[in-house]
């Protein structure tokens, strides 16, 4: 019985009578894993209506595995549908903006090493802009507004990270902010600067970040890239996390928390975090028609993750039809619009790994160590 193995993590405040919930310096609480999707959709929504409103149009998102951008495997940055503005210098006034959906696999190769933990999920909703270069003193301004105003945040938990050498940005800044908000140089030089994998084109920028919710330090939640050939200025790039705006706004203690994997009642962090990890990139990849199976890259990078749900599963003692009900649920709330589910096809997958397992004359070492862990959960 499912219920009762699993108690869904609820926030510690909730199971308790209620005390004074905790305030940050945002004067935020955390939310419950059932209310972050609002909370995703909220932010972004407050983003476009803000753009939508200065006059910028709005791009459509495309799929994270469309190849539109041949340069990566996965779209991992709304720069991949921006570039064919850039290479004909024709960014539109006064800009574009768009919410595209994106994955970066920088977690694939480490899903296995019990040593490593992720500080981000591979999946995550990225909110940005683009506008010409020309407009870049108003586009600082803009988005400075964005968070002054639209998200209202005090100026005190703002902090621009930025290099001296750039003097046209630490100029645009300077219009609005003094040095208190201003941290200059504390970063090696390749902080400093973006390459968006186009030939030619290359990206200064300077970081926006915002005090930690306990008043302690700042973290990073978005940059502003001024892109450039050999030539000329080619346009300026607006990109920030919706998910690590969140994050600091509201506390979180992982950015993954926006997109919850309800019903994972593992002890073990680091396992918790990469078998999320391994669900939600496994189910967004299958939903739009990749199958982990087959010699192209895509498809290669998916069973990756894909054959992880069968090593984390072992480490946290679920069985199949467990695991298949928790990504179903997943799929549920993350996509409620949608009546076509893949936890189903997930499931069949990880049985027909963990059955070839049992057969597989030649195991590489990643394969002895999904059995060794599946021999001991039975």
């Amino acid at each position: 019985n499912m219920s009762e193995i699993f108690k869904p993590n609820f926030d510690k405040n909730e199971q308790e009578p209620k005390k004074e919930a905790v305030r940050n310096v945002y004067d935020k609480e955390k939310f419950s894993p059932e209310t972050a999707k609002d909370h995703v959709e909220s932010l972004v929504t407050d983003f476009k209506d803000y753009y939508s409103l200065l006059g910028y149009r709005e791009e459509p998102s495309v799929q994270i595995s469309s190849g539109v951008d041949p340069t990566v495997r996965f779209i991992g940055s709304h720069v991949s549908v921006f570039k064919p503005y850039l290479g004909e210098n024709n960014v539109p006034a006064p800009g574009i903006f768009m919410r595209q959906d994106c994955l970066r696999t920088r977690n694939a190769d480490k899903l296995l090493d019990d040593d490593y933990f992720p500080n981000w999920g591979s999946y995550f909703p990225s909110i940005g802009a683009m506008t010409p270069p020309e407009r870049l003193d108003k586009a600082c301004d803009e988005t400075f507004d964005f968070f002054e105003k639209r998200l209202a945040i005090s100026r005190e938990n703002l902090l621009i990270r930025i290099s001296s050498a750039d003097t046209d940005l630490v100029d645009a800044c300077k219009q609005r902010y003094g040095e208190e908000n201003l941290e200059i140089d504390s970063r090696k030089p390749e902080y400093y600067r973006h390459n968006i994998g186009m030939e030619g084109v290359s990206g200064r920028n300077f970081n926006i970040a915002l005090r930690n919710p306990n008043a302690e330090g700042f973290a990073d939640i978005g940059n502003i890239i001024l892109l450039e050939d050999a030539q000329k200025q080619l346009g300026v790039e607006i990109a920030l996390g919706s998910t690590t705006i969140l994050k600091q706004l509201y506390g979180l203690d992982h950015v993954q928390d926006c997109t919850p994997v309800i019903g994972l009642n593992v002890e073990n962090e680091t396992i918790r975090r990469k078998f999320e990890d391994a669900i939600i990139t496994s189910a967004i990849l299958c939903r739009e028609g990749l199958r982990p199976f087959g010699q192209n890259n895509r498809n290669r990078i998916l069973k990756q993750y894909v054959r992880s749900l069968s090593y984390f599963r072992a480490k946290s003692g679920i069985n199949i039809e467990d695991l298949s009900q928790i990504v179903s649920n997943f799929e549920k709330r993350e996509f409620p619009e949608s009546t076509d589910q893949v936890a189903g096809v997930i499931t069949e997958f990880v049985k027909a790994f963990e059955n070839e397992l049992l057969v597989k004359k030649n195991l590489t070492d990643d394969d002895k160590k999904i059995k060794e862990s599946l021999e001991l959960l039975t």
